[in-house]
């Protein structure tokens, strides 16, 4: 609570217990909404640019990825750890054969942008 005398002088001057009321509850009223908009304006950088909806996009397939393999852990604690070490193989051969895959994918690209001869 606010402890400005000029901001509480309409609830010392209220002269009967629901004028007070009224008073504290205006005053209520006035902090949630400065609050508000103090909120607002520290969480207006990370906003900027659409940067949470942007973050939350990427975010969602691997949380997807990661509930769908701790439920598996959980409802399967014998075959989890097989299934585990078969992604990470995976993984690790998606890692190796990516370069490959990029350097495939920029050179088809480079044969559909060459302008036809005239």
């Amino acid at each position: 609570m606010t402890t400005h005398p000029t901001k509480l002088a309409a609830v010392r001057e209220a002269a009967t217990p629901a004028q007070r009321r009224d008073a504290l509850l205006a005053e209520c009223a006035l902090q949630r909404s400065a609050l508000g908009v103090e909120t607002r304006q520290l969480l207006e950088p990370i906003s900027g640019g659409k940067l949470r909806q942007n973050l939350m996009a990427r975010l969602k397939v691997p949380l997807i990825a990661g509930a769908a393999v701790l439920g598996v852990m959980l409802l399967r604690p014998r075959r989890t750890f097989p299934l585990l070490l078969k992604a990470s193989a995976l993984l690790r051969h998606g890692r190796h054969a990516m370069p490959l895959i990029r350097t495939l994918l920029q050179r088809m690209d480079k044969h559909r942008q060459v302008p036809p001869a005239k």
